[in-house]
């Protein structure tokens, strides 16, 4: 694949945090491919997380080169970013809890992580969120049928 791809970068203000987004283009996505975009990456060592935008299959060999990356990887087909999940007019309100939170929620049900309802980390709102295992997250339905609902889900 000639590297033709878009690349941007977000800082969240944070030093510790650094985003790096690339379109890899409409080739399939190889190992070397792989290796390329990671040789472009600038302030490698600030980098904690890395999106990439595809549009074609990933070879095996590159799904297994990406297990070893220092920085989270998320892979994102071109063609789930048509639709923006979050704002369909039945979508309830999402918020994912902090670590703090996540214990608190715990301790008031007396309840273990594994007894939440689970969410997969396939799930489109768990992707868009990027949410990794173990995350919590509270859904507030609210709606004509009920007033309000609340649920947690456990990214699994």
């Amino acid at each position: 694949m000639p590297l033709s791809n878009l690349t941007g970068y977000c800082d969240s203000g944070h030093s510790a945090v650094q985003v790096q987004v690339v379109f890899t283009g409409t080739d399939d996505i190889r190992k070397s491919n792989l290796t390329a975009i990671h040789n472009q990456i600038a302030n490698k060592e600030r980098l904690s997380r890395l999106i990439l935008i595809v549009q074609s299959k990933m070879t095996p060999y590159a799904r297994k080169e990406l297990e070893n990356c220092r920085y989270k990887v998320e892979i994102i087909k071109l063609n789930d970013l048509v639709v923006n999940p979050t704002k369909h007019v039945l979508q309830p309100k999402y918020e994912v809890l902090t670590a703090v939170e996540k214990q608190e929620l715990l301790k008031k049900y007396k309840i273990e992580e594994k007894q939440l309802p689970h969410m997969l980390r396939t799930d489109p709102m768990a992707s868009y969120y990027g949410l990794e295992r173990g995350q919590v997250v509270k859904i507030s339905h609210s709606g004509e049928v009920f007033n309000s609902l609340v649920t947690y889900r456990c990214v699994v």
